[in-house]
């Protein structure tokens, strides 16, 4: 799930926590933006993730509106306590760090890699990561993985061809929205950089790496809600249920 933006899903998010019961997944991974950039209804996000925690390990992403909480003066203090208690509660909180999750003899990794604000730009301000970025800011993918799955969660897809470089296995993003507006046998139309006809909309995407030949997919979540212009037209809410199989 990504994109909340502090938004309900029902009264309280109930329609939302009934959707996820019925999935009951074994983990519930947030691709980001769970709150909106004014710091409203953080309190009711919260409830709703801690309820949802007493239930199911949720690992938790951060977005570019996580990210303006906590530069900006007049909701840092608030974004800070907000983060605080989503930790105290249980959820693990994958801001530029990695973890196992292990279901008996079975093991995955899973990062959470947060990118700076900067790098979150419209289109004709595009700017390109670092050389070795992602490496600085999760460290480098160990040898040891090679033989696991490694899942990044990184909120905006558009540097989908960084994260296959770095040797992610399985990416899960947000922030397009599904292009707000979705047309039949074209796509989404407009993504949050403002680009028309994003190529990354919603769904599915491969990569394979032009350096070493990694394979990578990209699941695109089109999002559960919207901030500032709240524009979604043939593009319902949607909860992405991943099933993985071994081998």
């Amino acid at each position: 799930m990504s994109d909340l933006h502090a938004n309900e899903i029902g009264k309280n998010n109930e329609i939302l926590k009934q959707k996820l019961r019925k999935v009951n997944p074994d983990c519930i991974v947030l691709a980001g933006d769970m709150v909106s950039d004014n710091g409203k209804n953080m309190d009711m996000v919260f409830d709703t993730l801690r309820e949802l925690s007493e239930e199911f390990d949720i690992y938790y992403g951060v977005g570019n509106h996580e990210i303006k909480l906590a530069i900006n003066p007049r909701t840092k203090k608030r974004y800070f306590d907000y983060r605080k208690r989503i930790i105290e509660s249980g959820i693990h909180f994958m801001n530029n760090k990695s973890e196992y999750i292990t279901r008996g003899n079975e093991r995955i990794k899973i990062c959470g890699l947060n990118i700076s604000k900067r790098y979150y730009t419209k289109v004709w301000n595009r700017k390109k990561l670092p050389h070795a970025y992602v490496d600085r800011r999760i460290g480098k993918k160990l040898t040891e993985d090679k033989n696991i799955p490694v899942i990044m969660i990184a909120h905006t897809p558009e540097y989908f061809k960084d994260y296959c470089r770095w040797g992610a296995d399985i990416v899960i993003s947000g922030h397009v929205h599904g292009g707000m507006l979705i047309l039949p046998l074209v796509g989404g139309v407009i993504a949050s950089s403002f680009e028309l006809f994003p190529h990354y909309d919603f769904g599915e995407f491969d990569m394979k790496n032009d350096i070493d030949g990694h394979e990578a997919k990209m699941y695109l979540t089109r999002g559960l809600g919207s901030h500032t212009i709240p524009l979604r037209i043939n593009n319902p809410p949607e909860i992405m249920v991943l099933k993985m199989k071994k081998g």
